[in-house]
């Protein structure tokens, strides 16, 4: 395994985008090697055509040996994936049937998983057959990684440094959960694709001629899309946040599982400082006066000047533990007479339980004014517009049964006027008005609408709807998608595939699937608000 050394060169910095926090050490240098031969495998066969440059078949040969360290350093980053998929879906690897899987130990079909899983990332709005059209060239180049990985198995070394980084004492500073939580989110070979992609989209924001511009001002706001992506973003593996996955890699037995495993998405509002004291803040919600403890342990506002009850921060905070906040992300100072409008972060607060049963009650609404069906068809403006007028009276009615027909004519007088003329009809022939249970009523267009095969629906052309656009379409919610195919309310095909057995393949691993695609939208909210007095 002898290589050039500007060849060891260029890999190596390819290789050390996965372990940002070591040196280059002998163990480096063993991998990198290793990288070289697996990239030299990728380029000589089938699964070259996959990817779509030099820069994809190297990260591909990094993230392969990645899990091969990985396995080979018990640090369980690929084994807490297998764990929590079969938690969920009886089996450590979707798609595959496989008699004979080794916990922690290198296994033939964890490295189709990955290639899978590493074309899909970069080929967003497409479904890729997990079984690569059974090739033969592809299956012997697998077949040759998988070989190559075993004659080293007892060679190997181990990564201590990527295993003291993982490894989290009780009490650690935020600064420490942090850099873990950023290893994972933003570099670990299971992630590190999908943060690329997302920070080049942040990037070409700041772009002018093709060159990276950025002043102060636009660095803060880099930094804080970084650190949403920490925080906020989920996996497209089993829609599991940096923390959630971090909580799952330590495990239950560990003392910090449950602090880590709670770490919440960040919140980002305008807060009236109360009172300063040398550990933090006591901060006050503008709108909801809902008051928090800010600790200062992690904040740039240790040099500022800052008034009780007049200064306000414009800030993002993530709910550590014990009723204490932390700043993750921008912050912004200014003063309560310089406040104008309103607050832009009034429904922040927002009780979940009350949206839920908003949510609750309309769909009660709903399905009295449609006899029980989740979908109804509809075809123009003013149609959409009575029907919504319908509904909003119905729900009016359950939730103060003593109004009156008059009250409720003055309440919602001119309704169908100002709603006649919906933009969202002006280029769709048809509409279908579905209720999600979990977020409200959802809109769905004549290209889905003329699939569905349902007796209630007029518009039903006798269409079929492509089974990978249902999928890979983010603007569809899990919940439709699930209804419609369960009810068997869509024609459904694959075009393009050689796979007699794709579609069960597809239907087996549906929600594995829906997860993967819909990465932070798999969960639906409420999409309603709490009126403010």
């Amino acid at each position: 395994m002898k290589f050039s050394n500007q060849t060891n060169k260029i890999l190596g910095k390819d290789w050390l985008h996965y372990h940002p926090y070591s040196n280059i050490t002998l163990v480096d240098n063993y991998y990198i090697t290793l990288c070289n031969n697996v990239l030299k495998i990728i380029q000589q066969s089938e699964i070259a055509e996959y990817t779509n440059n030099l820069k994809e078949k190297k990260a591909l040969a990094c993230m392969l040996v990645a899990y091969f360290e990985d396995i080979i350093s018990e640090t369980h980053l690929f084994s807490t994936f297998t764990r929590q998929h079969k938690k969920m879906y009886g089996k450590e690897l979707p798609f595959y049937e496989i008699s004979d899987y080794y916990d922690d130990e290198i296994n033939l079909h964890d490295i189709y998983f990955l290639i899978w899983y590493h074309i899909s990332i970069h080929n967003k709005e497409m479904l890729i057959d997990p079984y690569f059209e059974n090739s033969q060239s592809f299956n012997e180049a697998v077949s040759g990684i998988y070989k190559l990985f075993d004659h080293e198995f007892e060679k190997a070394p181990q990564n201590e440094n990527l295993q003291n980084f993982l490894q989290l004492s009780a009490g650690s500073s935020v600064k420490t959960v942090r850099e873990i939580l950023s290893f994972i989110a933003c570099n670990s070979f299971l992630w590190n694709a999908v943060f690329d992609d997302y920070f080049e989209e942040v990037l070409n924001d700041y772009k002018k001629n093709d060159i990276i511009v950025l002043d102060e001002q636009t660095e803060v706001e880099v930094y804080d899309q970084r650190t949403h992506f920490i925080f906020d973003q989920c996996m497209p593996l089993l829609t599991m946040r940096a923390n959630e996955y971090f909580a799952e890699l330590l495990g239950k037995k560990h003392s910090e599982y449950q602090f880590i495993k709670n770490i919440s998405k960040r919140v980002i509002g305008c807060f009236l400082i109360r009172e300063i004291r040398k550990d933090g803040f006591l901060i006050e919600h503008l709108s909801s006066k809902k008051q928090l403890w800010l600790s200062n342990e992690f904040t740039s506002l240790q040099n500022v000047k800052l008034v009780e009850n007049e200064t306000v921060l414009t800030i993002s905070l993530v709910h550590w533990k014990n009723d204490v906040w932390q700043n993750q992300g921008a912050c912004m100072v200014s003063s309560i007479k310089d406040m104008k409008g309103k607050d832009v972060s009034e429904h922040l607060f927002d009780n979940e339980n009350v949206k839920k049963e908003i949510v609750h009650k309309l769909e009660k609404a709903f399905l009295e004014l449609t006899n029980g069906e989740h979908i109804v068809y509809i075809h123009e403006s003013r149609e959409y517009a009575e029907f919504y007028l319908n509904l909003l009276r119905k729900h009016t009615k359950i939730t103060n049964p003593q109004i009156t027909d008059k009250e409720l004519d003055e309440r919602y007088k001119n309704f169908i006027e100002n709603n006649k003329n919906n933009t969202l009809f002006k280029n769709n022939k048809a509409i279908g008005i579905f209720f999600n249970p979990n977020s409200g009523v959802e809109l769905y267009f004549e290209n889905v609408i003329s699939c569905m095969p349902d007796k209630n629906n007029p518009y039903y052309a006798h269409k079929e709807f492509d089974l990978c656009d249902l999928l890979t379409i983010e603007t569809f919610s899990k919940e439709f998608v699930c209804y419609i195919i369960e009810n068997k309310l869509i024609n459904l095909c694959i075009n393009d595939f050689e796979n007699p057995d794709l579609f069960g393949v597809i239907m087996a691993n549906l929600d594995f699937l829906l997860r993967f695609y819909r990465r932070s939208h798999y969960f639906s909210k409420p999409e309603v608000t709490i009126k403010q007095n």
